[in-house]
C-alpha cells in the first residue's frame, strides 16, 4: 500500500516526530491501531468507509472507483464518463505544493518535531512557522532531483499492508456495490526500485531545501502581527502573579482529573 508512506510524511507535516518503522509498527501490529494517529484506519480502511455509504444510501447507488497509478489520465477518464462529460475535458493541473517530502526532509521535519515538542512549545507557534511557514515554501520552491532518497518500506510491513488491502478488496467485492477499475490493484505490493543487494543511500537534504524551510519560517514570522505586550521570563514576573498562575494551573488540572 503505496498511501503507508505518504500518510507518515503528511503527519510529520503536522507535527508527528515518531520515525517511520515504529509508526508502522503502530499502525500494522499493535492492535487497536489507534495511537498515535487514531484517524489513519477510519479514514483508510476502504471497505468499511464504503460500507457506511452503503448503508445510509444503498449499495445500489454508490460507485468505487480503483485508481490505477500507471494510467495518470485514468481518474479523469472515469468521471467524465460517469458525469457525461466529453473526452478530455478535465485536465490535472500542476501542484507542487502538495507534493510529498523525501526522506531527507521528513527526517530534518521530524528531528524538528521532537526538539519544538519537548521543549513544550505552543502549538500555535508551530502551526504559524512550521505548518504553515517552512513547509509549504520549501515544497513549492524546491523539486526533489530524480535519485534523491524516497521513503522506503520494509517488506514486513508492505505484505502485512497487502494483506489489509486484499482483505478489503474481498468485503467490497461482496458488498453489492458497482465497482470501476480492479480490486486487486488494493493488494498489489510495489516492486522494489533497487537491486536488494545495493546498500540503500544515506538521505542527505541540499543546502537549498534548508535554506527554502528556514525562510518560509522568517517570512512567517515577519508576517505575524506585532504583539504589544512584552514577553517576560520568570525571573522578570512577580511572585504574587507566578503564585496566582500556578494555582489556576493545579485547579484545572485536578479538574481533568
Amino acid at each position: 500500500m503505496k498511501i503507508m508512506p505518504s500518510q507518515w510524511q503528511q503527519y510529520v507535516q503536522n507535527g508527528l516526530g515518531m520515525g517511520y518503522e515504529d509508526w508502522l509498527e503502530h499502525m500494522l501490529r499493535k492492535p487497536p491501531y489507534a495511537k498515535p494517529n487514531p484517524s489513519f484506519w477510519h479514514r483508510h480502511r476502504h471497505d468499511r468507509l464504503v460500507g457506511r455509504w452503503a448503508r445510509v444510501v444503498g449499495p445500489e447507488r454508490v460507485t468505487v472507483v480503483v485508481v490505477d497509478d500507471r494510467d495518470r489520465g485514468g481518474l479523469m477518464h472515469t468521471f467524465e464518463a460517469l458525469l457525461a462529460l466529453p473526452g478530455n475535458l478535465l485536465q490535472p493541473g500542476p501542484d507542487t505544493a502538495n507534493r510529498s517530502l523525501t526522506l531527507a526532509e521528513t527526517e530534518m521535519l521530524r528531528n524538528l518535531n521532537v526538539e519544538f515538542r519537548g521543549n513544550g512549545l505552543p502549538d500555535e507557534l508551530y502551526s504559524r512557522m512550521v505548518r504553515n511557514g517552512a513547509v509549504p515554501h520549501m515544497k513549492s520552491m524546491c523539486s526533489p532531483p530524480p535519485r534523491d532518497v524516497k521513503i522506503a518500506t520494509p517488506r514486513w510491513a508492505v505484505e502485512a499492508a497487502a494483506a489489509i488491502g486484499a482483505e478489503m478488496a474481498g468485503r467490497i467485492q461482496g458488498m453489492g456495490v458497482r465497482v470501476i477499475g480492479d480490486p486487486a490493484l488494493l493488494s498489489a505490493a510495489p516492486m522494489p526500485s533497487e537491486p536488494a543487494e545495493r546498500p540503500p543511500a544515506e538521505p542527505r537534504i541540499a543546502p537549498e531545501v534548508a535554506a527554502r524551510a528556514l525562510y518560509g519560517e522568517l517570512a512567517a514570522a515577519a508576517s505575524a502581527p506585532a504583539r504589544s505586550d512584552r514577553v517576560r521570563t520568570v525571573h522578570q514576573t512577580p511572585s504574587r502573579e507566578l503564585v496566582r498562575v500556578l494555582g489556576h494551573r493545579c485547579l484545572n488540572r485536578l479538574r481533568r482529573r
